[in-house]
């Protein structure tokens, strides 16, 4: 009796895998793509497998537990077996589960389906899981920071956020804008975004403002004539921005003339020079003009209008329409009032998130840690969920420089190990005196603070706090003694 009461558990408590989820959405995206990108939704999936919207909602989500049957209903629908590495019983509490997005059914039809990345085409080659394949590597993790890898067994997917940036560049005239605090994976997923492109037989461009000197930033005309120069080298054009530059027709209309002409002209096929194809041109650290508010503003202006002019269909060989732009920023440097905010939400915004309870427990696998579901929830509570925090503290627990107890402690130990990055955020927020004081009460207390809806967003657009509304908490608990120590002789004053 028993024996049978288990079983009944674990019948109703199944959710799909990592692979399983990946498996299902591949699926549909192939059929997507052969109905010419025509979306699936909630409706339409549950006439297809006569589910309810709500339960389908709860299969591609993750949201909750379902039955193995209406697993494989879904499978079923798409013609595919249904494996038993495709999902997991969540009844074992030494599984978390291994995905876990936030969409409800009123938004899944936004969604777009999760296509092959160029990761997962890595994967697939050795057909070999992620963590099997670490044990399997000789290479031992390199030190967290800066942009990983395309192969890397430690970068944690988003799958819906990543399908949204690749389905977003199969389309004329997109601009993608990508943006978060430091260290959140941004330029990592802007490097898949360009090597799903490149997969495509795309053409691809990688621009990073830190590469063009003060003296460029601060000149509309010397930072086009630089755009221009270096997407053309990286295409293998010629530079002939010298030659075209009419001073008479201004700056703006000088580069959009350069591109049209010259770069989008020339962009062919490698496997086909006949053939044109698709431009994508990713800008990293497009904040470095933020310290330029006129000449950001100007530049903002002209790829708002670059990406119009390629969804006006004026013949069948607008060239603009093999354009595609991303934009990369970090929101700790605030956007002067100079410039409009809404030049920023311009086409499809991301906003990276921190990783969830899942994503963390995915990551300590992958490094080997066994740590429980109580510790990965203090660990979050510690680190906030920031992906550089977390994967330090897997790193370093890998490495055996600190150990899990001294970490959860938040010791001197935890401080020394994250010295760096704190020191980086004192500095960011030395910036904007007029947060000290906000910030400071946000510091010394346990409870969420009331403060002005401004100056709550600021904060969090610094990865510094949490706030719902005008209720603001501190991010994490690494950051507490630090900035206690710091600010106190601002609170005695």
């Amino acid at each position: 009796m028993q024996s049978e009461n288990k079983n009944s558990v674990r019948r109703r408590g199944v959710t799909l895998t990592i692979q399983g989820s990946r498996k299902i959405n591949q699926a549909k995206a192939e059929i997507e793509i052969e109905q010419n990108f025509k979306r699936y939704t909630l409706e339409s999936l549950s006439e297809a497998t006569g589910l309810t919207p709500t339960t389908i909602s709860k299969v591609f989500t993750g949201s909750a537990r379902v039955d193995k049957r209406t697993l494989q209903y879904c499978f079923d629908a798409f013609n595919l077996t249904l494996l038993a590495n495709d999902y997991q019983y969540n009844s074992d509490r030494d599984n978390l589960a291994e995905m876990s997005f936030s969409t409800s059914a009123e938004n899944f039809s936004n969604l777009e389906a999760v296509r092959d990345s160029p990761l997962e085409t890595l994967r697939d080659r050795t057909n070999t899981p992620q963590t099997s394949q670490m044990a399997q590597s000789p290479r031992p993790p390199t030190v967290p920071g800066g942009q990983m890898p395309l192969d890397s067994v430690f970068y944690i997917d988003r799958p819906i956020l990543e399908s949204l940036c690749y389905q977003a560049i199969v389309q004329p005239g997109t601009l993608l804008n990508i943006r978060a605090p430091k260290q959140m994976g941004k330029t990592s997923l802007m490097s898949r975004i360009l090597a799903y492109g490149s997969s495509l037989g795309y053409q691809t461009v990688s621009l990073n403002l830190q590469l063009a000197d003060a003296e460029i930033l601060q000149n509309l005309e010397r930072f086009l004539k630089w755009f221009c120069a270096r997407v053309s080298k990286q295409l293998g054009l010629l530079n002939q921005t010298a030659d075209f530059w009419d001073n008479s027709l201004g700056s703006k209309a000088n580069a959009t003339d350069c591109f049209e002409d010259i770069i989008l002209g020339n962009c062919v096929r490698a496997t086909s020079p006949k053939e044109n194809c698709p431009l994508v041109i990713a800008i990293d650290e497009l904040n470095q003009l933020f310290a330029y508010p006129d000449i950001a503003r100007e530049f903002l202006l002209l790829l708002r209008t670059w990406s119009e002019k390629a969804k006006i269909k004026l013949t069948n060989s607008n060239l603009w329409q093999k354009l595609r732009l991303v934009a990369v920023f970090s929101t700790e440097v605030l956007i002067p009032s100079a410039i409009n905010p809404s030049l920023l939400n311009t086409g499809l915004v991301i906003d990276l998130p921190e990783f969830t309870q899942a994503q963390v427990q995915d990551l300590a696998k992958r490094y080997e840690q066994e740590i429980t579901a109580q510790q990965i929830e203090q660990l979050i509570t510690l680190l906030g969920g920031h992906p550089y925090r977390v994967q330090l503290a897997f790193y370093s627990l890998y490495q055996q420089t600190i150990t899990l107890e001294e970490l959860l402690e938040n010791s001197g130990s935890t401080t020394a190990l994250y010295k760096e990055h704190l020191k980086q955020q004192w500095w960011n927020l030395q910036r904007y005196p007029e947060l000290l004081t906000i910030f400071t009460e946000i510091v010394s207390q346990s409870s969420p603070v009331e403060c002005e809806a401004k100056q709550a967003s600021q904060l969090y657009k610094m990865g510094l706090v949490h706030h719902q509304g005008m209720q603001a908490s501190l991010a994490c608990e690494l950051f507490r003694p630090f900035f206690c120590n710091r600010l106190s002789p601002i609170k005695n004053q």
